[in-house]
């Protein structure tokens, strides 16, 4: 019985001692200063612009994985979902555009 309550008691202290799950590793980011990351914004606002046939502005900056996505919205506050994401590589060419449904 000693055995048996002493291995339980190992286990559940082995259990304890394991490393918390690995977080999700940072995305790769790209060596973007301040100044290519808004030219990259305008870029992104104007496509979809011209995309859209209406104006946008940027509403989030993402880094992912190789690059940076821009979420764009409608300027018009009525307007509901109007814009879309475009996403870049380190290489500043569009790699995927989403288009909102609105």
């Amino acid at each position: 019985m000693r055995r048996l309550v002493a291995c339980v008691v190992l286990t559940m202290a082995a259990s304890c001692e394991r490393r918390a799950p690995e977080t999700r590793r940072a995305a790769d980011s790209c060596p973007f200063t301040r100044a290519d990351t808004m030219a990259l914004a305008t870029a992104a606002r104007d496509t979809m612009r011209q995309l859209k046939g209406r104006a946008q502005r940027v509403t989030e900056v993402t880094p992912v994985r190789g690059g940076i996505a821009f979420r764009t919205e409608d300027t018009d506050s009525s307007a509901f979902h109007n814009g879309g994401a475009i996403a870049f590589d380190c290489a500043r060419r569009i790699t995927a555009v989403w288009l909102d449904g609105g």
